[in-house]
């Protein structure tokens, strides 16, 4: 299941928000190595968590396997408040239905294999584009390796660079703005093999609450 959460409703998703604080910190800090995020209750959270956000959480077998956020980029956000150094003096691009996707995090041992309706990389992808679809949006700012722009493409994101890569943190990143609209969704399907609907709303009914959230410890 990919389930979308407004960050108004996560008051009803409390285990499983607090599950998703804890993925984050293990995929981030532990796995990743990004000590600066590194936070004695291993929760990692950041200030654009108290915003209105958007949480994309994939579950599997109740536990938090894959997750993302979008951010508007009508308030503060990570381009425009952490990094625009990335953007090396272009402009950037902001509106309403413009948001930021970030925190794109799959749990490492399925990370093999990005096509296959069990892949958690899939549906996180193609749950990505429907949460776009569903919310209005019609383009995503991301900061991100420069080979996810190909990616992107097969995929069927009207995707193109902001500014040229740069070094960042030791890493290459580049600023990508990409456009989704109904033909992104189909492409996406017919690229990664998945062809029904992956993506669970938040409407507010008891059925949409996941409660039985078990913690899950990787290493690496």
């Amino acid at each position: 299941m990919i389930l979308l959460i407004d960050q108004a409703e996560r008051h009803r998703h409390g285990a499983l928000v607090e599950e998703v604080y804890r993925f984050r910190h293990q995929f981030f800090v532990d796995h990743l190595g990004w000590s600066a995020l590194r936070k004695p209750d291993g929760r990692e959270i950041d200030q654009f968590d108290e915003g209105p956000c958007k949480h994309i959480v994939g579950v599997e077998e109740g536990r938090v396997v894959s997750y993302t956020r979008l951010l508007p980029t009508t308030r503060p956000h990570l381009l425009s408040h952490v990094y625009p150094e990335t953007l090396q003096g272009m402009p950037s691009v902001t509106g309403p239905t413009i948001w930021e996707w970030t925190r794109y995090a799959i749990e490492p041992a399925r990370r093999e294999g990005t096509t296959g309706a069990d892949s958690a990389t899939a549906r996180l992808m193609l749950g990505v584009a429907a949460a776009c679809l569903h919310l209005g949006i019609t383009a995503l700012l991301v900061q991100t390796h420069p080979l996810l722009l190909t990616r992107m493409l097969e995929l069927g994101w009207h995707a193109r660079p902001m500014a040229m890569p740069m070094q960042y943190g030791g890493e290459p990143i580049v600023p990508i703005f990409a456009g989704v609209d109904e033909a992104t969704l189909t492409t996406s399907r017919a690229v990664l093999g998945v062809h029904r609907s992956v993506l669970t709303v938040d409407d507010g009914s008891a059925s949409k609450r996941i409660t039985n959230i078990r913690p899950q410890v990787y290493h690496g």
